[in-house]
């Protein structure tokens, strides 16, 4: 009877061990997935920023386009 008691105990603190050890690696796993997510976050809200940027240099770029040459004037009605 002490020979299974001991055995289950054993058995029992090998599983804690081994669910101890299996959530340390998967607590450190996550922490370096939450980093990385972090960077990337912080990379898209400068490429968004940039992007932005970019929008609006080609607005002026076509306002200047159609001042110089005359798209600002209404298309004509087509010939029938």
């Amino acid at each position: 009877m002490i020979a299974i008691l001991a055995v289950g105990a054993a058995l029992a603190g090998l599983i804690w061990q081994s669910q101890r050890a299996l959530r340390a690696e998967l607590t450190g796993r996550m922490d370096r997935i939450e980093s990385r997510m972090d960077r990337i976050e912080i990379r898209m809200e400068r490429m968004e920023g940039r992007l932005a940027e970019l929008g609006d240099r080609v607005s002026r770029i076509e306002g200047m386009l159609h001042l110089h040459l005359g798209r600002n004037e209404e298309p004509t009605a087509p010939a029938e």
